[in-house]
């Protein structure tokens, strides 16, 4: 009897302590993802507040929606590029990432040649002032009404199946919009450190400390999202967001491009590539 309560003991006593490992383990775990997050992730907040300062412009098509889908679908993007990296990095730098940073770097330019022009009408006037436009108005708000009324009737004639095409399709470019794309192109082009400590981080880990990383992740994006959100809407910074929005956006914008570049090391590795005639990785 003594020896099968020892027996037992024992037993309990080496459950209790895998159990305690496995915790310490999981512990460990959450702090590697939550530290590999901040680390990677910093410089996203000034991002994320650029775009939030985007859409606090009254006229901006950039929308409190567009920042979250495009975030989360470039953070996605950031993830599955992770998972594949450990086999693609044999192949392919993560330095080519890097020249994605021209995509904010045009964006910027655009909305400033956008807001220059801008400038200058309401400075010089247009044609506009000078012409009367009541009665174009007037014409294009009845083609506006009649094209209303055509697919008003072409919609009514449609089957079920193909309004729920259409439904799907309205949703489909709803969410996924040129703002929405803009704001995924720029997550993806700064994420050449994310893709850099994820790739190895998820090269050595089990499949269930994988799904463990990811939800942690995306818990983190989430909160990222929201402390831009109500930094940038809180009620003094918003006045000054939206007073200088246009000015601030497109600097910031052709900033970020310029800081991706530089800190990617694209062009060096390029000049590397042209000299060795090697464009894979190393």
């Amino acid at each position: 009897m003594n020896q099968t309560y020892l027996y037992r003991f024992r037993l309990s006593t080496w459950e209790m302590d895998m159990n305690e490992k496995e915790n310490n383990h999981l512990e460990k775990l959450i702090v590697t993802a939550l530290i590999s997050y901040i680390v990677t992730n910093a410089d996203d907040l000034i991002i994320l507040m650029n775009f939030f300062t985007e859409a606090s412009i009254g006229n901006s098509n950039m929308k409190v929606r567009h920042i979250f889908l495009g975030q989360y679908l470039g953070f996605f993007i950031v993830l599955l590029i992770s998972l594949i990296g450990y086999f693609i990095s044999f192949v392919l730098s993560i330095e080519m990432l890097g020249f994605l940073g021209f995509v904010p770097i045009y964006l910027g330019l655009r909305e400033l040649i956008k807001f220059l022009i801008d400038w200058y009408r309401n400075r010089h006037g247009t044609i506009d002032d000078i012409l009367p436009s009541d009665p174009i108005v007037t014409v294009q708000l009845e083609i506006v009404q009649d094209q209303q009324e055509i697919k008003e009737n072409n919609q009514r004639n449609l089957s079920k199946i193909d309004r729920i095409k259409l439904n799907l399709f309205k949703c489909f470019n709803h969410i996924f919009t040129v703002e929405t794309l803009k704001v995924t192109s720029i997550t993806v082009a700064n994420s050449g450190d994310n893709i850099a400590i994820y790739t190895p981080l998820f090269a050595q880990a089990y499949r269930w400390q994988i799904i463990v990383y990811i939800i942690i992740f995306l818990l983190m994006v989430f909160i990222w999202l929201i402390i831009s959100y109500y930094f940038i809407n809180y009620q003094p910074i918003l006045n000054l967001a939206q007073k200088y929005a246009r000015y601030i956006v497109p600097i910031v914008f052709i900033a970020i491009g310029i800081y991706i570049i530089i800190t990617s090391d694209c062009f060096p590795w390029l000049i590397k590539a042209i000299q060795t005639r090697n464009f894979q990785n190393s």
